[in-house]
């Protein structure tokens, strides 16, 4: 397939026409309408001479397509993917999204693929150029364009949808979000609410003590009072625990003491008394220690969950004062 006039005129408009050689940014001689094969300091075409040099320039594109592009494609689509081409040059193409995906048959993911073409290295930094920005849009509008130019327009009766835009937040993920940022509050004592957040909170926070008998305080559980909750739970398990084994350790001795017969019977010979006798003050000891240590930890996590509790609560009189 040869490059149609819309394809060359699509080119023609982008690159410009230079009857002189320059040097380019991109460290080579350019003339004509982007030529660069026999470019050299001092050179001039006429503009004869420059659509010559542009349609030799096409022909190694050309066939470019015809070897890496596997999807059938129609003139409007060639003459897009020429331009693209003669922009970003061949080793560029042979990886861009826009042939892996026509080579999936995804010609609208390829369509999109043209914009991520639009950046040049500008003083050593990647930069988004308004140049490239437009040229791959003409192209990309191109490359959609129908050959017989009988366009299907959209109608009502197939709208956009309103995700289509970035910030768009539908109602269902818009009720999950919470009303106001308690912790980021709590964080900054000083901050103060915006209007909105202040009457967004006292509604929660009316909301909530009405639904808690008037403790507004426990309205919410952060994730730092749910770890302290966990923390009590598991020192209250140890305790438990060790409770039991001073129990079976009590139970045994009393067994032994009380029903030797019985204690025999179990495989409870006076030997193992008598070691669990002569081993009983370290067993006391240790398990008493034990204890002593979960107890505390069961302290030291009440009182941290009462102090955030606390502060919860004048966290709520300053906002009522606030009001």
């Amino acid at each position: 397939m040869r490059t149609g006039e819309t394809g060359l005129n699509l080119i023609k408009g982008y690159e410009g026409l230079r009857m002189s050689a320059h040097y380019a940014p991109s460290e080579q001689w350019t003339v004509g309408y982007g030529h660069t094969g026999t470019a050299r300091h001092g050179m001039s075409v006429t503009e004869g001479d420059a659509e010559r040099l542009l349609k030799e320039d096409v022909q190694p594109i050309e066939q470019l397509i015809s070897d890496t592009v596997r999807a059938p494609l129609n003139q409007n689509e060639h003459d897009a993917l020429v331009s693209l081409i003669f922009s970003i040059g061949e080793d560029n193409w042979k990886r861009s999204t826009v042939l892996r995906k026509l080579n999936a048959g995804d010609k609208i993911g390829a369509a999109n693929a043209f914009e991520l073409w639009s950046k040049a290295f500008v003083n050593n930094e990647l930069a988004t150029l308004d140049g490239l920005v437009r040229r791959r849009a003409a192209e990309k509008s191109l490359f959609l364009m129908p050959t017989d130019a009988s366009l299907v327009v959209p109608t009502s009766d197939v709208m956009p949808a309103p995700e289509c835009e970035p910030e768009y937040l539908s109602d269902r993920v818009y009720n999950a979000k919470p009303v106001v940022d308690i912790a980021g509050v709590k964080e900054e004592k000083n901050k103060v609410l915006s209007p909105e957040e202040n009457a967004a909170r006292t509604r929660a926070l009316f909301a909530a003590t009405q639904a808690l008998s008037g403790d507004p305080t426990k309205m919410i559980i952060t994730k730092a009072e749910e770890y302290a909750d966990m923390g009590v739970t598991v020192g209250a398990v140890m305790a438990g625990f060790l409770a039991f084994a001073l129990t079976a350790i009590g139970v045994l001795l009393m067994l032994g003491q009380e029903a030797p017969g019985l204690a025999e019977a179990m495989g409870l010979s006076y030997d193992r008394f008598a070691l669990l006798f002569e081993n009983l003050p370290m067993w006391l000891a240790a398990i008493g220690a034990a204890m002593c240590y979960f107890i505390l930890y069961i302290l030291v996590k009440r009182t941290a969950r009462h102090d955030m509790k606390r502060r919860r609560a004048q966290d709520l009189a300053r906002l009522r004062i606030a009001e």
